[in-house]
């Protein structure tokens, strides 16, 4: 899950309070996702039980204590593992795509092309189906039958078309140039 990867990966630097971790992740990937305190804490709990975190309690005075995260072993390994499982039902999730992209530097170049390839054979699936649904809205017959307005909804179609071969271009040079690197 692209929450636990953010979070693990936040902490390889170095040891952060959990509030650190929270704005870290939101300037990592530029504001397009965020953690809320249950999922950070919960999983600092979590992380903490099975050993990929300590936590180092810091008192304050009139105050409550600061808690410190910081990454273990297990958790780097948990953080690689993480990055690396990638399955094609996760390709379609930008926020799951978008945080293994933005830790590109922690995997080899190789796991960073099957990333980019199950990537790609999503966005494949999503232009085959945008070039039905494009045949479906050019047909004459199937204004009435949808009971909208198709000029609307064209325009709908082809933005989205037009971003999804945006992202398909992109991944495809990235994986071009990932082959000159082997």
């Amino acid at each position: 899950m692209y929450s636990e990867i953010l979070i693990l990966a936040m902490l390889r630097p170095g040891p952060r309070h959990g509030y650190d971790i929270k704005k870290d992740v939101e300037r990592a990937l530029a504001g397009t996702v965020s953690l809320n305190n249950k999922t950070l804490y919960l999983a600092l709990k979590r992380f903490e039980e099975i050993g990929a975190v300590t936590r180092q309690v810091l008192p304050q005075e009139g105050k409550p204590n600061r808690h410190l995260y910081q990454l273990t072993e297990r958790g780097i390994e948990l953080l690689q593992a993480s990055l690396r499982d990638f399955p094609a039902s996760q390709a379609a999730s930008e926020a799951e795509f978008f945080t293994r992209v933005a830790f590109f530097d922690y995997l080899e170049v190789p796991e960073r092309a099957a990333i980019l390839t199950r990537r790609l054979a999503y966005l494949e699936g999503c232009l085959s189906y945008l070039q039905t649904m494009q045949h479906m809205a050019d047909a004459e017959d199937c204004a009435p039958t949808m009971g909208i307005s198709m000029s609307h909804a064209q325009r709908v179609l082809a933005f989205h078309t037009r971003r999804i071969r945006d992202e398909y271009q992109w991944i495809a040079t990235w994986l071009e140039e990932m082959q000159t690197i082997r």
